[in-house]
């Protein structure tokens, strides 16, 4: 059923900004760029050495490392997108507190002893220890396409929210918004990115808390919330419908998101290097679980935000009566239209949504450029730590002028939502696949895991491309729930109405699209480990598998007693690549 257009006088009926909402704006991005003056220029820990600049000199408290970890991986795709989820599709993004948990369990157990015993600025050097330079030098590069492919959906979806918000071309508010992150993260140093990241973080939660409130007592409270969400359908608990080309079911969420965040947030260079900023394992073992705490229930809320707008909206939905364009601004509007007789809270809530824009950018332009120097310039150049400093700061300048760039055309793909997720799907499988093969066998050699890796960014690349494609072109559409309209201003006022509700891509068919690409988006992480992990050990075996010993510090603790390894790495040494003898170099001190 198409939308008919929405009358005029509703069309006007937006809500703006106001002097104090703009005040709290800018005066929240002035803050953040003052941290990064701070430590850039006038704290005592100066910036000039990468041991500084990346790792903060191993002095970090677990809070705000933990704090900052949850603002970079509480993205504005969760605070926008996910609440826009849920209003057209129902609650099943719920069931990502189970992968939440898994995550935690993962990192605690799997991961962070094997990352923490070898003390690496980069993640990857494991990879060179275990395997190859050409595998680490893989990693790297993947790890650099999610970040370049990911940042700029990061940075779009708060400008949508406040071009809506404010009349300003998004082309104009997201050059502002990179410079500021840009400028902090290049003078500060992963101190002033902590430190944003906490504040940023704690205006997040407030603006969360004080609109979950707001919105609760307006609507009846808790349980008439429940019951509009449960009329309209909205309620979805445990859809178990095994068919994989759904848009959501318990198993795409709760099993497909797991192998994704396991990659995101255990094997990757920004968390890791977030968990080396701290004196010892078991600061870092804390600053992990309470992330993962905090991780699960910013995501819940968000959940909960959805309900929150079905239920203010469930009669009158804000894109068919042209109050919003686009399904992603549906929060923000409603932010605006619970809070506007309260001056500054919607100013606040937009603080937020940018906020988890800028502490993920930030971190990721800092841990990139970590990422890039130590994997491929330190090997081939012998800097002082003075040089290697300023050149990993202009790596954060190109990097982030890059993904601003970027930003153009993301605005032409589809939901930020399923955007992000197929984005981060495509590299996160295939990565985890790598670490699977390194940690839990030791008969995996080098040829394994990196042609594992090949094969599986080939099929996921061709996957989320053509799918990306079909959407484009309109062949591949998911119908959402009704969505009802009787209970707007002007309604059947020509009197030619014939319903009150319509359905996004009602009858639509998905079957002229080939099945490969009506794959789930939530399953393309799952399916890329699967793909390097078979892969890699096929290859591996027909190769003739690893030949020599694989030292105990690089297994995971759960298969150590599995196996009968070399005890150290020094036994190792005698019997490494010329390529391998760089990593153990670096590590050497640590493992003794």
């Amino acid at each position: 059923m198409t939308m008919e257009s929405p009358p005029e006088e509703v069309a006007h009926a937006r809500l703006w900004f106001n002097t104090i909402d703009y005040v709290i704006f800018f005066s929240m991005l002035g803050i953040s760029a003052l941290i990064g003056l701070y430590y850039g220029f006038f704290a005592k820990q100066k910036q000039n050495n990468t041991a500084e600049y990346l790792l903060g000199s191993k002095q970090m408290k677990v809070f705000p490392v933990a704090m900052s970890l949850t603002a970079t991986h509480i993205s504005a795709v969760t605070m926008l997108g996910v609440p826009a989820e849920m209003y057209r599709y129902g609650s099943q993004y719920w069931a990502c507190s189970i992968s939440g948990i898994i995550v935690t369990i993962f990192m605690v157990y799997v991961f962070l002893p094997v990352f923490f015993e070898l003390q690496t600025t980069s993640c990857y050097a494991y990879l060179e220890l275990r395997f190859s330079k050409r595998v680490r030098s893989l990693a790297s590069l993947l790890y650099m396409l999610y970040c370049l492919l990911n940042v700029p959906v990061l940075i779009y979806t708060p400008a949508i929210a406040f071009s809506h918000v404010s009349g300003i071309n998004l082309h104009i508010i997201t050059p502002i918004i990179c410079c500021i992150c840009i400028f902090y993260t290049t003078f500060g140093g992963i101190r002033a990115v902590i430190w944003t990241d906490t504040l940023q973080f704690g205006a997040m939660l407030v603006a969360l808390c004080v609109i979950m409130t707001l919105g609760t007592l307006q609507l009846g409270g808790f349980i008439n919330i429940f019951k509009i969400a449960d009329a309209g359908n909205r309620l979805i608990w445990f859809n178990v419908d095994p068919d994989p080309t759904l848009r959501s079911s318990f198993w795409l969420v709760s099993v497909g998101l797991t192998s994704m965040w396991i990659s995101i947030i255990g094997v990757s260079p920004e968390c890791v290097q977030r968990f080396l900023t701290v004196p010892d394992l078991s600061s870092a073992k804390k600053a992990v679980w309470i992330f993962g705490a905090g991780h699960i229930i910013v995501k819940l809320c968000s959940v909960y935000n959805g309900l929150l707008i079905f239920s203010k909206y469930h009669d009158c939905d804000p894109v068919h009566s042209g109050l919003v364009k686009k399904n992603d601004q549906i929060f923000a509007y409603y932010v605006l239209d619970v809070a506007q007789k309260i001056p500054g809270l919607p100013g606040l809530f937009v603080v937020g949504i940018f906020s988890a824009a800028l502490s993920t950018m930030s971190t990721t332009m800092n841990t990139l450029s970590g990422t890039m120097y130590d994997d491929f310039v330190k090997p081939h150049f012998n800097l002082n730590e003075s040089t290697a400093s300023t050149v990993i700061k202009s790596m954060v300048v190109f990097i982030g002028v890059l993904c601003f760039l970027l930003v153009f055309v993301v605005e032409k793909l589809g939901s930020v939502f399923s955007l992000g997720i197929s984005v981060a799907g495509v590299t996160s499988g295939t990565l985890l696949g790598i670490f699977f093969l390194g940690m839990f066998s030791p008969k995996i050699n080098a040829k394994g895991a990196f042609w594992g890796a090949i094969i599986s960014l080939g099929a996921l690349g061709v996957i989320a491309a053509g799918a990306q494609l079909e959407i484009l072109n309109g062949n591949l559409k998911y119908q959402s729930l009704p969505l009802r309209y009787d209970g707007c201003s002007g309604f059947n006022s020509t009197g030619t109405e014939t319903s009150t509700f319509y359905v996004d891509a009602e009858g639509h068919d998905n079957s002229e699209v080939p099945w490969v690409f009506r794959l789930g988006f939530m399953y393309y992480s799952l399916l890329g480990t699967v793909i390097a992990v078979v892969a890699g050990t096929i290859i591996s075996f027909i190769t003739g598998g690893q030949k020599e010993p694989v030292p105990e510090q690089l297994l995971t603790p759960w298969v150590r007693p599995l196996y009968r390894p070399i005890r150290t790495v020094d036994d190792y040494e005698c019997k490494l690549t010329k390529n391998q003898l760089y990593a153990i170099k670096e590590v050497q001190k640590i493992c003794k």
